[in-house]
């Protein structure tokens, strides 16, 4: 049997089979041709990484369970670790040799080896040692005696998902509003006609899912719904279809027995006992994402009655998304007050204030909102009144305490540890290095994961950026990540306390975190060192220099602050004792350091792949740095004082990120050597001879993500720009086309055609063009060819008078038009290009969200289409901004079915009537600076309104009462600087919760406590908040120092200090656009 079936999910599997790769390839037998005692060598650490390979299942089976194990495990993994840089070391040397011109093969070589069979370099001998010193440990470790009663095992053995104990509701907090999303699904009939729904409810481990789907499956209106329920739970890697077919029949039949050899008349079985039965059925814990096994299953199931339903509970999203037929419920975390509710409940105490809540409520934030979690550590407590235990649990790490007392937590964490594919185990236990609560950026977890080797090449079908991408989303999937925030498209992700926990747990001592108070001991088997400090004293890092093993060492800056000299000093210290360790450093990441200087020494680091010098204060790259060859990620974000980058730039041939910072002036001569480029953020042209022209991009193919091109301006030929070929650069998604530059003066025509020439590939997602001095724009803006655009922005192109036809892009969402000072019409040729029918084209703007008009001083008309296209133009329009186009008067949009907000600011002319009619979802309106206005928006406002924000109207002088008391939705309403409003209007909706009155002199007498007319119109208003105008509070600052400095009073500070402090939180909100939380009323 291969090793790679027998060791398919081992932790160390990758690593392995990456391994005997290399261990085997031509480019390692090239360098050792013609010396026998090292090729045999190899061979026999292949041989024994084999057999130590093929102990591995059992091993990680017993993990967790016997201490031996995991001591013989990590020891196994060190020296696996070891052979891995052994093979980094010969693979770079073999890079050295070709970037410097030597050869294994030249004359001279062969010769001496005629003359000497047996005569090493200093390299070979040094690589001769490693070798024989890692075999040692290998063989020591798979002596009898030495392995704790491992065995080759033919598979894994996978643990056995034990069926959850029946669930009582009132033991259960927090899943209400699920367990009501749900079984409203369950009430509805599915729209389509099919008979058969798929629900999935999808989380982390120990979330609650099984919970839930009893909750859902005994609700006495879901049984009254269904003519008959089962309960399955699947538990395993692999579904195996003929056992859930046959526990169906048999509960489904109420037979004891039920056996048959044939998968066909299990199907065909199945099928007659559902047929024409409205069914509910749960398949709890499904971990397979074989599309064949689900329709093997959905067959069977679709015998049933319209409305039949079935229910999955699964850890993995690709399993929800196979399975399902609508939506998937996504399970979040319970909240803190649930999360405490249902630790009282299990620890046996009062919910109420006592001695132990201020403890148990820590507890439950370590939990995260895990109620598994919550429950095993509560038990632990149950029964116990002494404070020393409790405190001993809020500060043992979890894993610790899993040694020391079975909790149900861990094995349930560890089941979906168990059960990820080997690649992706060291990509999780690589993150044990960050600290708890760390957001990932994805971009950058996957550099540092291919910085590590921890990517397993694809043969060339794919490249290691899309193989990265694949690992994350497995493991976001599987809810080892999840999102930081709701963003669309978010690369921002963290990780659970506890699958931190689980992480620290499977790294063991290869990942450590040090800081001013706990130091690096070079004698562990750390390979991931994350540093978070100040690193006041340089003998701090002296233990680095024996730290030969180190692949990462990462920097995170201390809240306190340090001096620059100071670290300039420290990277000095830090740099010679990596260096002076000769290791395998692969990872450095200084970001945020404050280095001004960088030592030529850097360039002595040849294993690193990745270096991280973001927010430094260095203004030159040494040359040296040209010298890592296997660098693979530079990253120089916000380095404000660099302007250059080192010349010798192309020896960089394995770079694949560069990230620049906005100061740099000019681009080296070398970039278009830099071919396996995947990422660069920004190309700057500027008019010198020794610099990079926009041609060097050509050579640059396989960039991918955003790229910036500033100073087009500087262009010289026309040529130039279509020798970039960025219509062939089929990978970028975004394209920001910057034409500042010092070339004089403005040629429009010359600025046409270079925009021109710099048509992309129809890939392309975003564009943004500014500061484009043509006057018109090129046909391929707007063009329909770009059918996956969703952004476009044009922004400062100062010279243009007509709009790009944009309305035929059918993927547009977003559209900002902003500076564009000749635009005096917006007409027709905003929607179509002039060779096209109106009448036979398709609906202009028909993916349009978000829409923005901005500082456009000379627009004074905007005439949307009419004809058999009236009412159409933009149907999907959420969101509409028209700002600073003082000239525009314009009847907006007749019907905008879908807007949402709508924000006008200095548009005098604007403001539609009956927006009721216009705008009947709308749910936000902003209204800024309108001077024109005396009386509000008198015809009529939409009933969907939840939000209105008035602000700097000074003409405004009364608000429409029966606008106003028909919004029945109005749940926000804020007055600022509307210095003319006389008053509320006579009764505002009930639904009001929240108002905000500021900087309105006329009204703030009318709304005082008790005294003031309008005072019972906003009394039951709960969030209330109305501020004096601060140039009043100023002045009334000034009015009271006078009087108390004349009356001379002792007491006087604590008054003005008062007073002070007021004024200063309301310029503070003022600044921040936040609304001061307290009252003013005098």
């Amino acid at each position: 049997m291969a090793v790679a079936e027998l060791i398919g999910g081992a932790y160390l599997c990758a690593v392995l089979q990456v391994l005997f790769d290399r261990l085997a390839s031509r480019e390692v037998l090239d360098l050792f041709r013609g010396k026998e005692p090292i090729v045999k060598l190899l061979d026999e650490l292949n041989i024994t990484l084999n057999s130590a390979g093929l102990l591995l299942n059992d091993a990680e089976q017993k993990l967790i369970k016997d201490r031996r194990v995991n001591k013989w495990h990590d020891e196994l993994k060190e020296t696996v670790y070891e052979a891995d840089d052994l093979v980094y070391k010969i693979d770079t040397e073999k890079l050295r040799k070709e970037q410097e011109g030597e050869s294994q093969s030249s004359f001279a070589s062969k010769v001496l080896m005629k003359i000497n069979p047996n005569s090493f370099t200093a390299f070979d001998k040094k690589i001769k040692s490693e070798i024989e010193e890692i075999l040692g440990k290998l063989k020591l470790l798979l002596e009898p005696n030495n392995k704790p009663d491992l065995k080759i095992i033919e598979s894994k053995k996978l643990p056995e998902r034990i069926c959850a104990p029946l669930v009582d509701e009132s033991d259960v907090y927090g899943r209400n509003d699920d367990k009501e999303a749900i079984v409203k699904l369950l009430m509805l009939d599915d729209v389509s006609h099919e008979n058969l729904s798929v629900i999935p409810i999808v989380g982390m481990g120990g979330i609650g899912k099984t919970t839930l789907a009893q909750l859902v499956y005994n609700d006495e209106m879901v049984n009254k719904r269904f003519d008959t329920k089962a309960w399955v739970t699947v538990g395993d890697d692999k579904v195996d279809c003929k056992k859930v077919m046959e526990i169906i029949i048999k509960k489904l039949t109420n037979s004891k027995e039920y056996e048959t050899e044939e998968l066909y008349d299990l199907q065909v079985k199945l099928k007659e006992v559902l047929r024409g039965k409205k069914f509910l059925i749960v398949l709890d814990d499904v971990w397979d994402e074989d599309p064949h096994k689900w329709d093997v299953l959905k067959g069977s199931f679709k015998s049933g009655f319209h409305g039949s339903t079935i229910l999955v509970t699964t850890r993995s999203t690709n399993v929800a998304s196979i399975m399902k037929t609508r939506s998937i419920h996504q399970l979040a975390r319970i909240s803190k007050d649930d999360g405490w509710n249902l630790f009282a409940k299990h620890a046996s105490i009062d919910v109420g204030p006592s001695a132990f809540q201020g403890i148990g409520r820590k507890i439950v934030d370590k939990c995260n909102g895990l109620p598994l979690a919550i429950k095993s550590l509560a038990s632990l407590l149950r029964g116990k009144r002494n404070k020393e235990e409790w405190d001993n649990l809020l500060n043992i790490d979890i894993w610790e305490l899993y040694e020391k007392k079975s909790i149900g937590i861990l094995p349930a964490l560890w089941l979906s540890y168990h059960y990820l594919p080997s690649h992706l185990k060291p990509c999780f236990a690589y993150c044990a290095m960050f600290p708890k609560n760390n957001e990932f950026i994805k971009e950058v977890m996957i550099s540092l994961w291919m910085a590590e080797g921890l990517l397993c090449p694809d043969r060339g079908k794919r490249s290691m950026e899309e193989v990265g991408e694949e690992y994350f989303q497995d493991l976001t999937s599987r809810s080892f990540f999840q999102p930081a925030n709701n963003y669309y498209e978010s690369a921002s992700f963290f990780m659970h306390d506890l699958m931190h926990d689980l992480a620290i747990f499977v790294s063991a001592e290869f990942c450590f975190q040090m800081d001013d108070t706990k130091f690096f001991n070079c004698a562990c088997k750390c390979r991931h060192l994350l540093y978070m400090g100040e690193a006041y004293d340089p003998k701090k890092f002296e233990g680095l220099s024996n730290a030969k093993g180190l692949h990462t060492f990462f920097f995170t800056r201390s809240t306190k602050s340090f001096s620059i000299d100071r670290w300039s000093l420290q990277m000095e210290h830090l740099l010679g004792a990596l260096i002076h360790a000769e290791g395998c450093l692969r990872v450095l990441s200084v970001s945020g350091s404050n280095i001004t200087k960088l030592p030529d020494s850097i360039g002595d680091l040849k294993y690193l792949k990745y270096l991280d010098l973001s927010h430094a204060d260095i203004e030159e790259i040494p040359s040296t740095v040209c010298n890592l060859y296997n660098l693979q990620t530079l990253l120089l974000e916000n380095c404000s004082n660099l302007t250059q980058l080192p010349m010798n730039i192309g020896n960089l041939i394995n770079l694949r990120r560069l990230h620049i910072p906005d100061s740099l002036e000019e681009m080296p001569l070398q970039i278009g050597k830099l071919k396996n480029l995947q990422m660069l953020n920004s190309f700057v042209l500027c008019t010198s001879s020794e610099s990079a022209g926009i041609m060097q991009l050509k050579e640059l193919q396989d960039l991918h993500g955003t790229l910036t091109i500033k100073g087009l301006d500087n262009v010289a030929d026309v040529k130039d720009v279509l020798e970039a070929e960025l219509k062939n650069k089929k990978f970028l998604s975004q394209l920001n086309l910057d034409f500042t530059g010092c070339l004089v003066p403005d040629n429009s025509e010359k600025e046409r055609e270079v925009l021109g020439a710099l048509q992309p590939h129809a890939n392309l997602k975003r564009l943004s063009i500014c500061f484009y001095k043509g006057t018109t724009f090129p046909d391929w803006v707007g063009d329909q060819l770009y059918s996956n655009l969703v952004d476009v922005s044009l922004c400062y192109c100062e010279n243009c008078c007509l709009l790009p036809y944009l309305g035929q892009l059918p993927s547009l969402k977003t559209l900002q038009i902003s500076g564009l000072a000749d635009v005096v019409s917006i007409g027709l040729e905003f929607y179509y290009s002039s060779d096209v029918d109106v009448v036979g084209s398709p609906k202009p703007f028909r993916s349009l969200e978000s829409l923005k008009f901005e500082r456009m001083s000379n627009l004074q008309e905007w005439l949307f289409i009419q004809g058999e296209v009236e009412g159409s133009v933009f149907p999907r329009l959420r969101e509409l901004t028209l700002f600073n186009c003082k000239r525009l008067k314009v009847s907006l949009p007749v019907f905008l079915p879908s807007l949402r907000k709508l924000y006008i600011a200095l548009c005098d002319s604007v403001v539609p009537q009956q927006m009721d009619v216009a705008f009947p979802s709308l749910e936000t309106l902003n209204i800024c600076c309108l001077e024109g206005q005396e009386y509000f928006l008198k015809g009529g406002l939409p009933t969907s309104l939840k939000e209105i924000e008035i602000t700097h109207c000074y003409n405004l002088e009364a608000l429409d009462d029966d606008v106003f008391q028909r919004l029945t939705s109005l749940e926000k309403l804020f007055l600022d600087g509307c210095y003319k409003l006389r008053c509320l209007p006579r009764a505002l909706p009930s639904s009001l919760s929240y108002l905000s009155i500021k900087g309105c002199d006329l009204l703030k007498p009318r709304v005082q406590g008790e005294t003031g007319e309008d005072w019972p119109i906003i009394q039951n208003i709960p969030n209330l908040y109305i501020h004096d105008s601060v140039w009043n509070l100023v002045r009334r600052l000034k009015m009271e120092i006078s009087i108390e400095t004349r009356m001379g009073t002792d007491d006087n500070n604590s008054s003005l200090m008062s007073l002070s402090r007021s004024i200063c939180l309301q310029f503070q909100y003022m600044i921040t656009g936040d609304t001061a939380p307290f009252l003013v009323t005098s």
